[in-house]
């Protein structure tokens, strides 16, 4: 049976299965447990233009239906991203697709434009819940004009597929997906 899923401008996942970013690290830090060549696909962690170290603890707390976690984007940058992991990921059957993160478009753009060409490296989540510092702290994902401004400038910087993680924090997500979509 064939459950492969086209997700457009080349992406094609083997079947519908995808780890979601954060749940997985980079990867790598689970082969030992999972067969990461039978899932569809990897969002990896959340990947900045720099270093972040993330949020002071504790990150993590139990509630009554589980978990909320609040890490705060640790990670190494795009750069150390590709030289530690991008070598791995081209070796892997499935696909992976980097979480990017910032503070600013430009911040997305030049992100995105380190990983453009890169071998293992799939396609682009943009987390648009990130605070857009240049306006005021205004999450890119609450309003059409950012998430749209953001997705467009992103898509001009690369030719590599785009997945937008939109927020549930909106009354009226259509808005902000209609811009997304119109925007690349």
């Amino acid at each position: 049976m064939d459950l492969s899923v086209d997700l457009g401008r080349g992406l094609v996942l083997p079947n519908p299965i995808l780890v979601a970013s954060g749940t997985f690290g980079y990867g790598i830090e689970y082969g030992d447990v999972v067969d990461v060549d039978r899932l569809g696909g990897i969002c990896c962690k959340g990947t900045t233009l720099k270093a972040r170290i993330g949020n002071p603890t504790p990150r993590v707390t139990e509630t009554p239906g589980g978990m909320l976690n609040s890490i705060g984007l640790q990670n190494p940058g795009v750069d150390a991203v590709i030289e530690k992991y991008a070598g791995t990921w081209a070796t892997w059957k499935s696909p992976v697709i980097v979480n990017v993160a910032g503070e600013s478009v430009e911040d997305y753009v030049e992100v995105a434009r380190r990983l453009d060409g890169v071998p293992g490296v799939a396609g682009i989540e943009l987390n648009i819940s990130c605070p857009n510092v240049g306006a005021g702290g205004l999450q890119f994902a609450i309003d059409a004009g950012a998430a749209g401004e953001v997705t467009g400038a992103v898509r001009r910087a690369t030719d590599l597929p785009l997945l937008v993680k939109l927020s549930p924090n909106v009354s009226d997500i259509r808005p902000i997906a209609r811009a997304i979509a119109d925007a690349g």
